[in-house]
């Protein structure tokens, strides 16, 4: 079987890759807002008298939901949602911001495509799925970064993505003549 490689679209020293301090950063900036976003729905929930006494989520499809006053199938649909919130949060920042999470946007961190020219769909749910892989095994997935030459952690592998970090704007003065 023949394999064809890509080619990259970057090129050398045209970015800046960001350290792996400012993504953790961003990552937990982006974990406490996914933690306000749980809490708005709990407190949503609570208002309609469907009182959560206990939220787990260990992973996409490992919620942990006990709730009061709840038909079967909310319950169902409401450990669906939670499973899934993460990757809601990050495909559609990623997909609508231009790469760019609320965290990462505060940092001024971007994700790019290694062959493509603008972020997909399809590769901000591959990056923000592959969190879950980064996770397993103890969290190996995040710490690959350090060894990585592109400081690639397992889903930047999988969405095939850099994180980069953007320059501030030059503000050009004009002068008098």
């Amino acid at each position: 079987m023949n394999y064809k490689t890509r080619p990259e679209i970057h090129h050398d020293d045209e970015f800046l890759l960001a350290t792996i301090k400012s993504r953790f950063l961003a990552y937990l900036i982006d974990c406490f807002i996914l933690s306000i976003l749980f809490a708005g729905i709990n407190f949503f929930l609570g208002l309609q008298n469907m009182n959560v006494s206990k939220l787990n989520v260990h992973g996409l499809f490992n919620v942990e939901l006990e709730m009061h006053n709840a038909q079967p199938i909310v319950v169902l649909f409401l450990k669906i949602l939670f499973g899934l919130l993460p990757v809601i949060y990050y495909t559609i920042s990623f997909y609508f911001w231009k790469g760019q999470t609320i965290g990462k946007r505060i940092l001024r961190l971007r994700v790019i495509s290694l062959y493509h020219k603008n972020l997909g769909f399809w590769h901000c749910i591959e990056r923000s799925l592959g969190y879950y892989a980064s996770t397993l095994e103890g969290g190996i997935g995040f710490i690959q970064a350090y060894w990585n030459p592109n400081r690639m952690a397992l889903h930047d592998v999988i969405g095939e993505t850099i994180v980069i970090k953007l320059q501030k704007k030059q503000v050009s003065i004009p002068q008098k003549i």
